[in-house]
């Protein structure tokens, strides 16, 4: 009994952070491969059927009622596989980020700027629409003051005093980041592109199948 004991502890003082993030590196190219993937399928299946809707819509209508409920149900299919491949990726995109918090690498230094997930939720807490439309009255603020002083209205100074209300207590970004954040447009952050995809998908599913019902009816 006491030598298993000393084998569980004696594994535990081997396992470091090296090997969680290892696994969770491992775990989130995984899932995201996967996410990827089923796109490609999708895409892939959703124009089969859309052809196939097309070369028997003006004949037979019955068989493109049921080929447009087949898409909307296929498309409803993946889309909810793709929110389970999410919450995947997700899961192991927070345990690096928690060791990147760690190590101290959400911070920005002088001797590395960031951890590879931090540095992608700093991008978002400025570049991303979601974001910015949280503090869209302070930015729009600021990005007004930053066409000002590119016109020669503003100068250089008051426009690094407004960066620097801006930021305010946040040490998780740098002057630089926000200063460049405000000549790019926003980022629309993937997952928000994959859902409208599906959503697209759906709607023109039920297009479809009112298109086939229209035609039925009118045949009779």
């Amino acid at each position: 009994m006491e030598q298993k004991t000393d084998l569980k502890t004696s594994k535990k003082t081997a396992l470091n952070d090296k090997d969680f993030y290892e696994q969770a590196c491992s775990y989130f190219y995984y899932h995201a491969g996967q996410r990827t993937t089923m796109i490609n399928y999708f895409i892939a299946a959703f124009g089969a059927f859309i052809a196939l809707y097309g070369a028997l819509i003006s004949v037979y209508t019955v068989a493109s009622m049921l080929i447009a409920v087949f898409m909307g149900i296929v498309s409803m299919i993946f889309f909810l596989i793709d929110l389970r491949n999410k919450f995947d990726v997700k899961k192991s995109e927070n345990v690096i980020r928690q060791i990147e918090r760690d190590y101290g690498m959400d911070t920005p230094t002088n001797d590395y700027p960031y951890g590879v997930f931090s540095n992608e939720t700093n991008i978002f807490k400025y570049y991303g629409y979601a974001q910015r439309k949280e503090r869209k009255i302070a930015f729009k603020a600021l990005k007004k003051r930053y066409k000002k002083f590119l016109a020669g209205d503003v100068s250089e100074e008051d426009l690094n005093k407004a960066i620097t209300d801006f930021i305010g207590d946040d040490t998780t970004v740098s002057f630089t980041e926000v200063y460049a954040s405000l000549s790019e447009r926003s980022v629309i952050p993937l997952s928000f592109c994959i859902k409208m995809l599906y959503v697209l998908c759906m709607l023109i599913s039920v297009l479809a199948f009112a298109f086939a019902c229209v035609l039925f009816i009118g045949s009779l």
